[in-house]
């Protein structure tokens, strides 16, 4: 699988994570992964990654040049948002939205280093994190009378 057709696949996931078909997303992940290598999934997870961001500027604006990016799980007495697969997923898109790239990098490696369902686990909380992300950025747009740009990033 070349860069282009991973690339156009990732997109698939998200659109298809936003819409609420995580069947279909996953079975695209599945392919993606099936192809790729370590480092090439890490390029998955910054498209996704990038998606966030770009959902929460849309959401927030741009931070100030001395302001950085904080994600916090909504209820921190909820087990499920304090699972490890969803604290990667936010810390992953706060690093990557605040641009240190060795942060996500070292978390990367971490998850990938874990257990398969545990790898896998981490995968999919960073795309279910990155859709609400994103559906949430599409409904503001939506109130606001804005049109969402063709593709999420």
């Amino acid at each position: 699988m070349d860069t282009l057709r991973r690339g156009q696949l990732a997109k698939d996931v998200l659109q298809y994570a936003v819409n609420r078909n995580y069947d279909r997303a996953m079975q695209v992940m599945d392919e993606i992964a099936a192809a790729s290598t370590g480092r090439q999934m890490y390029g998955v997870c910054c498209i996704f990654a990038a998606v966030g961001r770009q959902s929460l500027v849309r959401l927030y604006g741009h931070p100030s040049p001395e302001g950085l990016w904080a994600l916090a799980a909504p209820d921190p007495d909820d087990a499920c948002a304090q699972h490890p697969a969803h604290l990667f997923s936010l810390r992953f898109i706060t690093a990557f939205a605040n641009r240190d790239m060795p942060t996500c990098q070292a978390l990367y490696l971490a998850a990938a280093s874990a257990n398969a369902e545990d790898y896998s686990h981490s995968l999919a909380a960073l795309i279910g994190d990155v859709a609400h992300l994103a559906r949430v950025a599409l409904e503001e747009l939506a109130r606001d009378g804005e049109t969402p740009a063709p593709h999420p990033y």
